[in-house]
C-alpha cells in the first residue's frame, strides 16, 4: 500500500536510497556554487519550497541533451534551480526567471554572481501568469526549456502559456505532480491536511489534463515529489505512438487506451513468460521513447532484448529510416515478440544479432566507421559485464549521445550495508552494480544521472 509522505525529499520506500543516489552520483560532481546555494536554501525556514539536487542534476543533463539556449522558470525562490539552469546553458544563453518575491531571490543572487552566470539571468518580479502573457506578446516558440514550481493551483494556466512559448521539440517540466504520493491515494488519507487535499485534487486533474493534451508527449517521473516532463509536439501531430502520459507511478493503470496496442501486447506476452521479470516495464519504455526523440536519435543499440518490448518502444520512437541493433543470446525470447513488432510496421528498423554481447560489440568496433555512429544505447543484460559494455558503448556512441543502464538500484539493495543478508544471487549483482555506479560517478567522459524509475535507470550523456 502506498504511504503518504508530505514534506519528504523522496517518495522512495527508503530515504537511504535517495542518500545513496546523492552521495554516489550527485554530490561528487556538484558545482561549488551550486552546493553553496543548496545549503543556503536548505537552511531557510521555507526550505520545502526548494528543488531537490537529484532533480537539478536531471535538468542539467536534459538542458544539454536538447541543446537549450533559452529557458523560462516560473517560481524561483532562492534561485537554486535557476543557478542549475544558468550553469547548463551556453554562455550566450538566457533564462527568464519569474517570481512574486524578490526578497528570496536576493538571498541567492550573490552566489549566482560569484558563479559567473548572472548575465544569463533575466529576473522578472511579478505574477507568473501576467509575466508569461507579456512574454507571449513578444512571440511564440522562442524557448527551449521551461520549469514550473510555483502556485500549484495555477499549473493549468502556466501550461497553456508555456506550451505556446516553447518551440516544437522543447521541454516543459512541472514539479510536485505526485504531491507526497497523495495522487495515488484516497483524498481522505490520514496525515493529509485540508490544503494537501485541495492540491491533491488539483494535481489529479492536472495530470489527467496533460495526459489528454495532444500538443505534448509527457512522462511522469517519481523523482523527488514527482516531475512531469512534456515534450512539445507540432500541434497537428498525434500523441506519441508508444506511450502516453498516464503512468502507473501516478496511480493510474497504463492501459491500452494510454499506449499503443503493439506495446501492450508485447509487454503482456512478456509478463506471462516464466522469465517475465527480465522485461522493461511500460513506464521505462515511455521514458526511453521521450529521450530518443529529445536527442533526435536515429541509430541506436540495445544490449539485452528478451521479448523485444524495449526494442519495440525504440523502433516506434526513431524515424522511419532509423535502425536499432538489438543484441541478445536468445532468439527464442525475441521471436515471441517479433510478430507484434512486424504488426507495428517497424520490423525493418530492427537488426537483431543473436549471440554474446561482448564479441558482437567488438565486431562492431572492428569497423572504424561504427565509432561514434550511434546516438543512443540501452543496456539491460548481465549486470556483471556492465563495466565492459560501458567501455565499448562509449566508443560506439557519439559525443552528446546517451547511454542508459537498467537495474542500477537493484531493488534498493545498493543502499544496504555490505554485510546485509541477501540471497547469493542478489548479493553478487549488488556488488557488481555498486562497483558499476562508482565507476560511472568517476568517469570524466560522461555526465550521469540516476533515476528511481522502475528498478533504477542511469543515464549517461557522453561528453568526449
Amino acid at each position: 500500500m502506498a504511504t503518504y509522505r508530505p514534506g519528504s525529499n523522496t517518495l522512495l520506500k527508503s530515504d537511504s536510497i535517495l542518500e545513496y543516489v546523492l552521495d554516489t552520483t550527485v554530490y561528487p560532481r556538484e558545482h561549488e556554487r551550486l552546493r553553496e546555494l543548496r545549503l543556503i536554501t536548505q537552511n531557510h525556514p521555507k526550505s520545502f519550497m526548494g528543488s531537490s539536487p537529484d532533480q537539478m542534476q536531471l535538468f542539467s543533463v536534459l538542458l544539454k541533451m536538447i541543446g537549450a539556449r533559452n529557458a523560462v522558470e516560473v517560481g524561483v525562490f532562492t534561485g537554486y534551480s535557476l543557478l542549475a539552469t544558468a550553469l547548463a546553458l551556453p554562455d550566450d544563453g538566457r533564462v527568464v526567471a519569474i517570481d512574486v518575491s524578490r526578497e528570496y531571490y536576493e538571498l541567492g543572487r550573490p552566489v549566482i554572481e560569484d558563479a559567473g552566470v548572472a548575465h544569463k539571468v533575466d529576473f522578472r518580479h511579478g505574477d507568473g501568469l501576467a509575466v508569461l502573457d507579456q512574454l507571449l506578446a513578444g512571440g511564440e516558440g522562442k524557448f527551449d526549456f521551461a520549469y514550473a514550481d510555483a502556485d500549484k493551483e495555477q499549473y493549468r494556466g502556466y501550461h497553456e502559456r508555456l506550451v505556446r512559448l516553447l518551440r516544437v521539440g522543447g521541454v516543459v517540466a512541472y514539479d510536485n505532480t505526485l504531491w507526497g504520493g497523495s495522487v495515488a491515494m484516497p483524498r481522505d488519507t490520514p496525515g493529509s491536511s485540508a490544503y494537501d487535499r485541495v492540491v491533491r485534487d488539483y494535481m489529479v486533474g492536472f495530470n489527467a489534463m496533460v495526459a489528454a493534451d495532444d500538443r505534448v508527449e509527457a512522462c511522469l517521473l517519481p523523482v523527488a515529489d514527482g516531475v512531469t516532463l512534456c515534450r512539445r509536439l507540432n500541434s497537428c501531430m498525434p500523441p506519441s505512438p508508444c506511450y502516453l502520459c498516464l503512468s502507473s507511478v501516478a496511480g493510474e493503470a497504463v492501459t491500452e487506451e494510454h499506449m499503443s496496442m503493439a506495446c501492450t501486447k508485447v509487454w503482456r506476452s512478456t509478463m506471462y513468460t516464466p522469465s517475465g521479470f527480465m522485461s522493461s516495464p511500460p513506464e521505462e519504455g515511455q521514458l526511453l521513447s521521450l529521450l530518443l526523440k529529445l536527442t533526435g536519435a536515429k541509430n541506436t543499440i540495445e544490449v539485452g532484448v528478451f521479448t523485444g518490448c524495449s526494442v519495440l518502444a525504440t523502433a516506434l520512437a526513431i524515424p522511419d529510416d532509423g535502425k536499432v541493433v538489438a543484441i541478445d543470446v536468445s532468439r527464442e525470447y525475441f521471436d515471441l515478440g517479433l510478430p507484434v513488432i512486424k504488426k507495428a510496421g517497424v520490423a525493418h528498423k530492427v537488426d537483431f544479432r543473436e549471440g554474446a554481447a561482448m564479441p558482437i560489440l567488438d565486431n562492431l568496433l572492428a569497423n572504424e566507421e561504427n565509432e561514434g555512429k550511434f546516438d543512443f544505447a540501452f543496456v539491460d543484460a548481465d549486470k556483471g559485464n556492465y563495466g565492459e559494455y560501458h567501455e565499448r558503448l562509449l566508443r560506439l556512441v557519439r559525443a552528446g549521445g546517451v547511454l542508459a543502464y537498467d537495474n542500477t538500484l537493484w531493488g534498493g539493495s545498493v543502499a544496504l550495508e555490505d554485510d546485509s543478508v541477501l540471497e547469493e544471487f542478489d548479493q553478487d549483482i549488488r556488488r557488481s552494480i555498486v562497483a558499476f555506479n562508482a565507476k560511472i560517478a568517476g568517469d570524466p567522459r560522461v555526465e550521469a544521472v540516476q533515476l528511481p524509475v522502475s528498478d533504477g535507470i542511469t543515464l549517461c550523456r557522453r561528453l568526449v
